[in-house]
């Protein structure tokens, strides 16, 4: 065919074929940078022909990459989306979700922590209670908090934690759980991690629980809490289960035992009933 013939066939090729629908260049600006971050494209030692052939021409163009026949390349294709990274915490951020400050007092974050303190109250031991008391000025003993817990330039995380009373013999002991979402944070000792919470004093032992490994560490009675068992889930989710025969409520003594034995603290740290990922 000659070269006079060829460029014919393709302007009537082209008059035959109904003008392309107008394109919104936003939408097509976006579909770019969608497509640019999907694939990678390494051109390697192709010699590449470009045939123009002006504006209003939209066909499929198929490539031969390899002796093999790539997928047509069709402007403003349907594709998968990218995945989207975590979002950082910034400086002059508002609160999430409409909040005031960090703490979501209602909503499902809020029904979350109060899933998570009755769970707590259910892994009791027979012989121990969890009255309904209150503090002298009135505030509650058994409270549950959802909180959003990052700081500026840290991946979004919450923090989810709930603590109870716990009775026997007319004396009162406290628990405490707190269960952290993922916060991209790398793992760590689980003796290091334990001693991130509350202060970290005290002794600490990595245990067995299952298989799994437990940091749980022993304060002997000088911090507010005695014992607690900290432990790190597969996906980066943090549980940290804390008991003290102490309270701060000036009318109850303190329990003469602990409610859980430490390796009992270091298995109920693992239950998938303390872990909230979300």
């Amino acid at each position: 065919m000659k070269e006079e013939d060829l460029s014919q066939a393709l302007r009537n090729a082209i008059a035959r074929s109904s003008p392309p629908p107008s394109m919104d260049p936003a939408r097509a600006l976006e579909q770019g940078r969608r497509a640019r971050k999907r694939r990678t494209v390494a051109w390697a030692g192709i010699a590449v022909v470009p045939l123009v052939l002006g504006i209003g021409a939209g066909p499929a163009v198929v490539a031969q990459v390899g002796g093999q026949s790539a997928e047509p390349m069709v402007a403003g294709g349907g594709s998968t989306s990218p995945t989207v990274p975590p979002t950082t915490r910034k400086t002059g951020d508002p609160w999430p979700e409409g909040q005031v400050d960090r703490t979501a007092s209602v909503g499902p974050r809020a029904d979350r922590a109060v899933t998570l303190m009755n769970n707590l109250s259910s892994v009791v031991p027979p012989g121990f209670g969890t009255p309904d008391l209150k503090y002298p000025d009135g505030r509650l003993m058994r409270w549950p908090q959802a909180q959003y817990a990052s700081n500026d330039g840290e991946r979004d995380y919450w923090e989810y934690m709930a603590t109870i009373p716990v009775e026997k013999a007319n004396r009162l002991g406290q628990l405490l759980v707190q269960s952290t979402t993922p916060d991209g944070k790398p793992a760590t000792d689980p003796c290091k991690l334990a001693q991130q919470f509350w202060g970290g004093t005290g002794t600490c032992a990595v245990l067995n629980a299952g298989g799994k490994k437990v940091g749980v560490v022993t304060t002997n009675g000088r911090d507010r809490y005695d014992q607690w068992a900290t432990y790190r889930h597969d996906d980066g989710t943090v549980v940290v289960l804390a008991q003290s025969k102490k309270t701060d409520h000036p009318d109850h003594s303190p329990l003469k035992q602990p409610v859980f034995t430490n390796q009992q603290l270091a298995e109920l740290a693992t239950s998938p009933k303390f872990k909230i990922s979300s």
